[in-house]
C-alpha cells in the first residue's frame, strides 16, 4: 500500500452504549442445482450462505440490498446468515445432499476440510468474467486462496487482529488514554493496573475459547502450530511455553465470560479482536483506540495472522447460477464497494484502485489497519487452524488457566496436533 502508516489510532469520542453483537440466526437450504431452485422467466434467485453476524454483517446485507436492486440480469441474492461453527455444521452435508447455497463467504481457517472431497469449484474463469481486472488485485491475497493450482476463492476480505484500549479506563487508572503498551510486556504490566475487581474493572479480556488471541500470542514469541511444511507438530516449542505462560499471567485479569460486548460495555480495558466490531464502535460512540499487537518486548519484531475471505461456489451449483454468482463478486470487487466496506468495516482494502483513493489514504483506521499486512502471515494453509484451536490450542489454554504444568501440557496437547497434521 502506499500509505503512509501511522502506529496509533485513538478515536476520542464517548459513550457507555453496549454494543450488541446477536446473530441473524438462518434456516438453511439453498437453491442450487436441479432441486429447489427458486428460479422464474422474471429471473434468477441466488442463496448466500455467510457468517458475519456481527456489525459488518449490517454492511453486508446493504451491500446485497444495493445489489439486488441496481443489477440489470434479474438477479436476487437471498442471504442466509449463521455462526461460522454453524455454517461448519451445515455446509458438508447440504454439499452432499445437493442442497447447498450457490455461493458461501470461506475463510481460509475453515477450507481444508473441504479439500479433500473437492467441495468447491475452481473459480479461476472468474478472472476472465466481463470487467474484471485481475491486475487490480493484491496478488498475494489472490494467491492465499489458491489451492494446489486452483482457485477455490475470490477476495472479500483480508484481516487479522489488533490491540483495543479504553481511553476512559486507561485515564482512570493514571495511564495515558493517548498511548497503548508498545510491548506484551507491557500489556501484562497495565492489565494489573487496570484490573479492580471490586469494580467489576479488568485490565484484559482473555476468553479460554480464542483461537486467535492464542494464536497472535505464539507468533508474538515466535512461535507456530507446525513447521512449514504442515508435517511435524511444534505446540510445545520453548517459544510457545513462553507465549502460553504470558497468556497466564493476563488471563488473571481477566474476567471468565468474554465477548465482545465485555470490551464495549467498558469492563474490560484492553481485547485482542478483529476489525468487524469497528463499525459497532463507530456507531456506538465507544471511545477506544486501536493499535497493531506489539512485539514481546519494546523495539522487538512484530507478528500476525493473516486471514483471507473469499467468495466460494460449491460444486453443487449449475452453471448457469455460478455466471449470476460472478456478477455479484464482480460487483463486489469494484472500488466503489471496496472503498464502502473498508471506510465503513476497517479492513484493509486488497483492491490497488481503492488503495489509491484519496478517502482511503488519508484514513488513519483504514493506515493502522493496514500496517500488520506488511509481515502477517497465513497459518497452516492446507491443514486448517480451527481443529488445531478446538482439540489442542483452546483446551490447554484452560487446563493451564487451571494451574496445569505449562510445558507438560503443551507435550500432551503437541500430540492432539501431530495427530490432525496426520
Amino acid at each position: 500500500m502506499k500509505n503512509k502508516w501511522k502506529k496509533v489510532v485513538a478515536l476520542g469520542v464517548t459513550s457507555s452504549v453496549i454494543l450488541g453483537m446477536t446473530a441473524c440466526g438462518g434456516s438453511g437450504g439453498g437453491s442450487t442445482g436441479e432441486s429447489g431452485s427458486k428460479d422464474s422467466k422474471d429471473g434468477i434467485t441466488l442463496t448466500f450462505w455467510n457468517a458475519f453476524t456481527s456489525t459488518d454483517g449490517d454492511v453486508l446485507k446493504e451491500i446485497v440490498e444495493q445489489y439486488n436492486k441496481e443489477n440489470d440480469k434479474g438477479i436476487t441474492i437471498e442471504m442466509d446468515v449463521m455462526p461460522w461453527d454453524n455454517l461448519q455444521e451445515k455446509l458438508p452435508v447440504a454439499i452432499a445432499s445437493g442442497d447447498a447455497p450457490d455461493f458461501v463467504l470461506m475463510s481460509s481457517n475453515y477450507m481444508p476440510p473441504y479439500l479433500k472431497s473437492e467441495s468447491f469449484q475452481d473459480m479461476s474463469d472468474f478472472w476472465d468474467y466481463e470487467g474484471v481486472d485481475k491486475n487490480n488485485f493484491e496478488q498475494n491475497v489472490v494467491d492465499m486462496l489458491q489451492y494446489d493450482g486452483q482457485q477455490l476463492g475470490i477476495p472479500m476480505q483480508v484481516i487479522t487482529h489488533y490491540l483495543f484500549w479504553d481511553k476512559e479506563l486507561f485515564e482512570a487508572a493514571g495511564l495515558d488514554p493517548e498511548t497503548p503498551p508498545t510491548s506484551l510486556e507491557q500489556v501484562a504490566e497495565y492489565a494489573e493496573k487496570l484490573t479492580d475487581t471490586s469494580k467489576n474493572k479488568y485490565g484484559f479480556a482473555l476468553g479460554h475459547n480464542n483461537t486467535n488471541t492464542i494464536l497472535e500470542t505464539m507468533m508474538a514469541f515466535g512461535g507456530t502450530i507446525a513447521d512449514e511444511s504442515e508435517t511435524t507438530a511444534t505446540l510445545n516449542s520453548a517459544e510457545n511455553v513462553q507465549a502460553f505462560e504470558w497468556l497466564d499471567t493476563v488471563g488473571k485479569y481477566s474476567p471468565s465470560d468474554v465477548d465482545d460486548n465485555t470490551y464495549i460495555s467498558g469492563q474490560v480495558a484492553m481485547y485482542i479482536n478483529g476489525p468487524w466490531i469497528i463499525k459497532g464502535l463507530r456507531d456506538n460512540e465507544i471511545n477506544f483506540g486501536v493499535t497493531a499487537i506489539p512485539p514481546v518486548t519494546e523495539g522487538g519484531d512484530p507478528a500476525a495472522q493473516l486471514v483471507p475471505v473469499g467468495f466460494s461456489i460449491p460444486k453443487t451449483t449449475t452453471e448457469e447460477h455460478k455466471q449470476a454468482v460472478y456478477d455479484f463478486v464482480s460487483y463486489w470487487n469494484t472500488t466503489e464497494i471496496c472503498k464502502k466496506w473498508t471506510l465503513e468495516c476497517g479492513t484493509p482494502p486488497y483492491l490497488i484502485s481503492a488503495q489509491e483513493d484519496p478517502e482511503i489514504a488519508d484514513d488513519e483506521i483504514t493506515n493502522i489497519l493496514s500496517e500488520p499486512l506488511s509481515y502477517a502471515e497465513v497459518i497452516m494453509k492446507y491443514k486448517g487452524t480451527t481443529q488445531a484451536g478446538n482439540d489442542a490450542l483452546n483446551p490447554a489454554m484452560e487446563e493451564i488457566a487451571g494451574g496445569a504444568d505449562v510445558q507438560t501440557t503443551l507435550d500432551k496437547y503437541n500430540d492432539t496436533v501431530q495427530s490432525i497434521l496426520n
